[in-house]
């Protein structure tokens, strides 16, 4: 390696602009207009939620796709990726908002049969892990789109079966899940969200997302009613507590239904991808780390993908810094967040629309300007 500086570029996706892919390329030209004797790898990254499957497939996993059900019914193309015995699914894929146009009729309609036909696909390819990233859904169905396309059964009060989405949800008396338990035996299906509000009530998942989801407020109403009843059906078959949980409600509820019928577990986005892509391996070899996104904000603090990197950074005693296409928290914060420094995009481009009408130039720039402050 000789001298080089071994530069890590680790960006999660900037929404609506560059996926990661494309902010790691244009991150590791900024490094080298900087330092052209740089030694860059690229390590495009994801906390779990859209653009996880990209990301996985950067590092090597195999690109499957599969016809399954849209949230509507019609088939759609999606794209997941198999790692050896790990396969990593995403929610949006399948049951994505960007698949409908959003009105209080599909807010009430739209199902995540295709996110369950997804698993079932995985599994059948040989998957003993089934990584489910939740995010970005036109659904509030508490999962039974997911759960009837793997094989759980949903039964109303005159023991028919019970289709349809989040409005059909207060029609299920009753739930029988053996079939899919028995079929999933040996598998284990992982949740990743970034989102921890209950199942249900005033910041349950229909009050909370179904509004962007195209539900109004008789909708809202509607949906929330359903996620009670089903939660109580949920409850009562199988001894848990969700009605009463502090989570469940992510991906339309689609978290606490798969947990409660089917026993997935959740887990931390970002840890489960660090592994996934061997994160602390390429960070031990580095001598500067990079992270990216979007809005590097208050919610990123929480531990969203650029900090969580940043974590393991400090754990390996490795500086890390950050470009951004924005930055809207001060040094102190993002110092106590392990980000030695961070340049803005909007900052270096002459305007911020200049900034999003070519973001790979400015991340580029902006890039080059923290290399260069860091090298000088």
């Amino acid at each position: 390696m000789g001298d080089a500086l071994r530069v890590l570029v680790a960006p999660d996706s900037f929404k609506g602009t560059l996926t990661a892919a494309e902010a790691a390329a244009a991150m590791a030209a900024g490094v080298v207009d900087a330092l052209p004797d740089a030694d860059v790898v690229q390590l495009p990254f994801a906390d779990g939620g859209e653009g996880t499957v990209d990301a996985v497939i950067a590092s090597g996993a195999q690109a499957r796709v599969d016809r399954v059900g849209g949230p509507l019914g019609d088939l759609v193309e999606a794209r997941w990726a198999l790692s050896g015995e790990t396969a990593v699914v995403e929610m949006a894929a399948a049951s994505g908002l960007g698949l409908v146009d959003p009105t209080p009729a599909t807010a009430l309609a739209a199902d995540t049969r295709g996110t369950g036909e997804l698993v079932r696909r995985a599994v059948a390819a040989g998957a003993r892990r089934v990584v489910l990233g939740i995010g970005g859904s036109a659904t509030t169905d508490g999962g039974i789109g997911a759960l009837r396309a793997l094989g759980v059964r949903l039964l109303d009060a005159d023991g028919s079966e019970v289709v349809g989405g989040g409005g059909a949800l207060a029609r299920i008396r009753s739930v029988d899940a053996g079939a899919a338990r028995a079929a999933l035996e040996g598998v284990e299906l992982v949740l990743c969200s970034d989102v921890a509000n209950p199942f249900a009530g005033q910041r349950g998942a229909a009050a909370v997302f179904a509004p962007q989801k195209g539900a109004d407020a008789a909708g809202v109403a509607a949906l929330d009613a359903g996620l009670r009843s089903w939660a109580a059906v949920l409850d009562a078959t199988f001894g848990s507590d969700l009605a009463a949980a502090g989570w469940g409600g992510s991906g339309g509820g689609i978290a606490g239904g798969l947990q409660v019928a089917l026993g997935a577990r959740a887990a931390d986005g970002v840890e489960l991808i660090a592994e996934l892509l061997g994160l602390d391996a390429a960070i031990a070899t580095s001598d500067l780390v990079i992270v990216a996104e979007g809005s590097l904000d208050a919610q990123s603090l929480l531990g969203k993908a650029p900090v969580g990197i940043a974590r393991h950074a400090a754990a390996l005693g490795v500086p890390c810094v950050a470009v951004a296409g924005r930055v809207a928290v001060d040094r102190h914060a993002l110092a106590d967040a392990g980000i030695d420094d961070a340049v803005a995009a909007v900052d270096v481009a002459p305007s911020v629309d200049a900034a999003l009408a070519e973001p790979a130039r400015w991340v580029r720039a902006a890039t080059a300007v923290l290399v260069g402050r860091r090298a000088g």
